[in-house]
């Protein structure tokens, strides 16, 4: 298991606990200097990351594996698809300042259905091959997006969510059998961008009497827990996780977390209620 960089508050205001806003280019480029020290070889980012792509393509990122997702897909009666979706990966890997990235993930798993679905996917198999892509896969929120893309296609990698909050692919043994098919998986949302990790007086209003913030920061306070390690050593203890995509504000937090995930931390962790809101940041 391997640190990934999560990059969204490198293009726009990310995070419903982000209070710094965009991170300035000055601290970016001290964050890449630390992960190349540090030997954390990958970067995640994505076209719908604002200008994230962009300012990367301003270092060197020749050594590191690059993970970004494509989401600039025509709509499914566009008849220059394959035209189309070539001049978007061209674009991408010019933003990058690269040849080739690591792996590709299509984020909105509903451009795969259908005969458009088998189409798109064709598509970015022949650019595979072409060497721009090494691997090609899905980022989803659910389980039930996720089987049925392993029913129907045969993907390299997936990005999923995983954290102490959110505990659905992580339950009746599921990472096992996406490993077993020989998919490399990438576990983000560790944080659940900040809330984890924050304090209860900060959370906003409306998860105030959320059943399982108000387990979690009880349970913390009760055993004097930190929010950063306890978040972290969770993530630790499941097996088949390839990376852990963290975001991260400035390079003291990253300093931080490499600290602290380079810990043997034990804790005995309780069963916490799964509230379902917070297993999709995006209708929050």
């Amino acid at each position: 298991m391997k640190l990934s960089i999560g990059t969204a508050q490198f293009g726009f205001k990310y995070g419903i606990c982000n209070k710094l806003g965009i991170v300035k280019k000055n601290e970016i480029k001290k964050i890449i200097n630390f992960c190349k020290l540090k030997k954390i070889k990958s970067i995640d980012t994505a076209q719908g990351y604002g200008r994230s792509q962009r300012v990367l393509g301003k270092f060197n990122l020749r050594e590191f594996e690059l993970t970004t997702k494509i989401s600039n897909i025509p709509e499914h009666n566009n008849i220059n698809l394959e035209k189309k979706i070539n001049s978007e990966i061209n674009k991408i890997l010019k933003e990058l300042n690269v040849k080739q990235v690591y792996a590709l993930l299509i984020h909105n798993t509903d451009k795969l259905k259908g005969k458009f679905g088998k189409s798109l996917f064709e598509i970015l198999l022949k650019i595979k091959k072409k060497n721009k892509i090494k691997k090609l896969g899905v980022s989803v929120y659910h389980k039930n997006e996720l089987n049925f893309i392993i029913k129907n296609y045969n993907i390299d990698i997936v990005s999923l969510p995983v954290s102490i909050a959110n505990q659905q692919f992580i339950t009746d043994n599921y990472l096992s059998k996406i490993n077993k098919r020989n998919i490399e998986i990438h576990a983000r949302s560790i944080f659940l961008q900040g809330l984890l990790v924050s304090n209860f007086n900060d959370l906003p209003k409306k998860f105030k009497n959320n059943k399982f913030f108000l387990e979690w920061f009880c349970w913390l306070k009760k055993n004097n827990y930190d929010p950063l390690e306890a978040s972290i050593a969770f993530i630790k203890r499941i097996k088949y996780l390839d990376k852990i995509v963290i975001g991260v504000d400035c390079l003291d937090q990253l300093k931080m977390i490499d600290k602290i995930y380079k810990k043997n931390i034990k804790i005995k962790f309780i069963k916490f209620y799964q509230s379902k809101i917070l297993s999709n940041p995006s209708k929050w």
